[in-house]
């Protein structure tokens, strides 16, 4: 298809180009090259399936890519109309993808954003075209704007995601740069439109985040050699370029400007596109990186909890089944994968995972002192909601704990069994949706807590450690594995900046302690002891 998307855009440039000669404007030139080109040039990069709404976009696009050309042409409005539809389209399509993502990579993220920017600049094509008057803006910068939103807008976010799909180290630096990637157009925009100290900084931003991604990209460890030349080549210039709109921008801060506008356009039109985005769509396309997670089969819960949860929702709403399970996993050896095997724990270990009812639990809460005036203000919450209810009483006390099976067409996942404990007083402490799951060759355990019309997941990796085991939802340092902390409604799901790590240890056959760490922001703020024995 994409073969076909290419003769159309070539036949609708030599219209234009026809149409328009002797008098070809060098920005309308620019904007339509990247409408007919580099548009359809990056669908293999997003589009991974053939869903209902990837077919329409797919095959709407010579449509609207004709409507593009023909606007420029005529400088009819219903042309510039269909485009800027057609860029909405592509950003309702960004927006769902990354609703329905669960785990939220942030290579995806940044591949999904481009798409977003790319309908800024369907708003400026219509607003040029209809010479809709923007602030005291003339026609000129209007159509500027347009160029900025197809171009750097739009295209440097997608280049960024195709990095973060190859680069497992450096994965903070990476993470920042791609902040800083994402926010700089909106902050550009702002400078140009109030004030031009802000239009500076966000320039320098903007630059300080491409060079690190610069950097990242002669770190990378690309697959070809012809995709890493190119790839490089095109960072390389870019490099350039946008030194020379920094350049540009103080002296618009001067007043003494340092350039023309003709020349900017050249610099930004000419350079970036054929020196830019050319080389690295070639080289992109020849690397052609998959999605991390392209075949990954994890599900979550489908199940959210009410007002109030407690000890009997699952009967409530009639979520449990008659199943008798005894332990939280069925088999241990089923988290296997090339970093953890179940044959490194301890027996004793293993025997708590697999035959959790046949264990008594007393449990010590400790809120970290900067977090207490917070926990106290959520104990009575927790205790109404019947949830996640952890004591302000630092002495040890008992948890009493019970197992039921949980309904599997109800819950979406398989083999789910819910660990049920309450406290002294009967009051719930948790009601947790236990499963296990594997995605690209590794076992991870998915725990759903049902919340107010919610829930949330923790997605653990496990490790072992001298006997002991280990279970993470802290992200590995290469940014690879579905671990961490999810909040989900049934519209929408998000990463929670929460993180939590389990290490429960024999001491001997019959006896285990565990410790149980949360963070808040890379903040320690509880830690819960258990002591753990063999009931007789």
């Amino acid at each position: 298809m994409l073969k076909r998307h290419l003769i159309v855009s070539a036949v609708c440039f030599l219209g234009f180009a026809a149409a328009e000669a002797p008098h070809l404007s060098a920005a309308e030139t620019f904007v339509l090259l990247s409408v007919l080109l580099f548009v359809p040039a990056v669908f293999p990069f997003a589009f991974r399936s053939s869903k209902t709404l990837e077919n329409v976009l797919l095959r709407s696009y010579p449509i609207a890519a004709l409507s593009a050309a023909l606007a420029l042409i005529t400088d009819f409005s219903f042309f510039a109309v269909v485009w800027f539809i057609y860029t909405l389209g592509l950003a309702l399509y960004a927006v769902l993808r990354l609703v329905k993502t669960n785990i939220h990579r942030t290579e995806e993220m940044s591949v999904m954003a481009g798409f977003v920017y790319l309908a800024g600049g369907g708003v400026w094509f219509f607003a040029y075209v209809l010479q809709i008057p923007v602030m005291d803006f003339s026609p000129l910068i209007v159509l500027l704007t347009a160029v900025h939103f197809h171009y750097s807008a739009f295209l440097i976010p997608i280049f960024n995601g195709l990095l973060g799909r190859i680069i497992r180290e450096n994965r903070v630096l990476y993470r920042w740069s791609t902040v800083i990637i994402l926010i700089s157009p909106i902050l550009i925009a702002m400078g140009i439109t109030f004030s031009k100290t802000l239009d500076v900084i966000a320039v320098a931003l903007y630059l300080a985040g491409l060079y690190v991604n610069a950097y990242l990209v002669f770190k990378a460890p690309f697959v070809t050699k012809t995709g890493s030349i190119l790839i490089r080549g095109s960072s390389a210039v870019l490099m350039i370029t946008i030194a020379f709109s920094l350049i540009y921008s103080f002296g618009v801060f001067r007043g003494e400007a340092t350039f023309t506008i003709s020349q900017m356009i050249w610099i930004h039109g000419a350079v970036n596109a054929f020196g830019v985005i050319l080389p690295a769509l070639a080289g992109w396309r020849i690397e052609n990186p998959r999605p991390f997670d392209e075949g990954s089969e994890r599900t979550f819960s489908r199940i959210y909890g009410k007002r109030t949860i407690g000890k009997n929702f699952l009967n409530d709403i009639h979520a449990a089944n008659d199943i008798h399970y005894t332990g939280l996993l069925d088999q241990m050896r089923e988290l296997h994968s090339e970093d953890f095997s179940a044959e490194k724990l301890s027996p004793a270990v293993i025997s708590f995972y697999e035959k959790t009812i046949d264990y008594d639990i007393k449990a010590k809460v400790t809120w970290s002192r900067w977090f207490r005036p917070f926990a106290r203000m959520y104990e009575p919450f927790s205790r109404r909601a019947g949830q996640i209810h952890l004591s302000m009483n630092p002495d040890w006390y008992i948890m009493h704990s019970d197992m039921k099976g949980v309904d599997s067409d109800r819950d979406g996942r398989k083999h789910v069994r819910a660990w049920i404990r309450t406290n002294e007083r009967q009051e719930t402490v948790f009601t947790a949706l236990y499963s296990v799951y594997r995605s690209n060759g590794e076992g991870y355990i998915n725990i759903s807590l049902p919340l107010p019309y919610s829930q949330m997941t923790g997605i653990l990796k496990p490790y072992a450690h001298k006997q002991n085991l280990v279970l993470t939802s802290r992200r590995r340092k290469s940014g690879a594995g579905d671990e961490g902390i999810y909040l989900q409604t049934k519209w929408w799901a998000c990463h929670l900046p929460l993180a939590e790590t389990f290490l429960i240890a024999a001491q001997n056959e019959t006896t285990l302690k565990a410790v149980h760490h949360m963070w808040l922001f890379g903040l320690k703020f509880l830690t819960v002891h258990y002591r753990i024995t063999h009931a007789p």
